[in-house]
């Protein structure tokens, strides 16, 4: 059902993309890249999780992060590397829509497994729209982000750059896949830990609003 559940999902998108323009349609092509991105990984993970089934990997922490952390962030890789334009921090909002659009595919995938009705089913609902929902859009942004805050760089190290941010997001990924699992502190933890960083990238986005420049005094 997830490729039902996808095309369902992202073929009103497309359409409503031929209305929107500029900023407003970047948004929700990021937006439906993500939905992509949450099915292709769906397939990815699951067979990479058969192939290693007989070995000690945790495919949560150890493959999972890698390869969603890899397609969520694409389109901001080829926009950096083919276009080579300087963009502003509506990259990370870009971003962010990405991470938020794997997040509603991957969801589904959770929810559709889960058994419990009622009351359980709503709060478990609600928890990872606050949880992993979250962290995959703050994963996303934090490369976004890093991406425009670099730009200028040397183009020889961009590769670094690049995989330095990836390797960032990775970590946090997992990190959160390990201890969400966990009962007590380390639960705790994984719960506050997307919520820190949104508000994180959200003061940084609106630095200039909240911290402005005193004006220059001409002598």
């Amino acid at each position: 059902m997830i490729l039902e559940f996808y095309l369902a999902a992202s073929l009103p998108l497309f359409f409503l993309l031929i209305f929107l323009e500029g900023e407003q349609r970047r948004i929700l092509a990021f937006l439906a890249w993500g939905l992509s991105a949450g099915a292709i990984a769906y397939y990815i993970n699951y067979y990479l999780t058969l192939l290693y089934a007989s070995t000690a990997i945790v495919p949560e922490v150890t493959i999972a992060p890698v390869v969603e952390e890899f397609l969520k962030a694409l389109p901001l890789f080829v926009l950096l590397i083919v276009f080579a334009r300087r963009y502003t921090r509506e990259l990370l909002v870009l971003a962010m829509a990405s991470g938020f659009g794997f997040a509603i595919l991957e969801n589904y995938v959770y929810i559709s497994h889960y058994e419990i009705a009622g009351i359980g089913s709503i709060v478990y609902v609600v928890l990872r729209g606050i949880t992993t929902s979250v962290m995959h859009g703050c994963m996303t942004a934090i490369i976004g982000y890093g991406i425009f805050l670099t730009y200028g760089f040397a183009r020889r190290s961009l590769p670094a750059i690049l995989f330095g941010l990836y390797t960032v997001a990775i970590t946090i990924h997992a990190l959160f896949n390990l201890l969400i699992g966990h009962t007590g502190v380390g639960k705790l933890l994984a719960i506050n830990l997307p919520l820190v960083l949104f508000a994180v990238l959200l003061v940084v986005y609106n630095w200039e609003i909240l911290f402005p420049k005193p004006p220059d005094l001409d002598m």
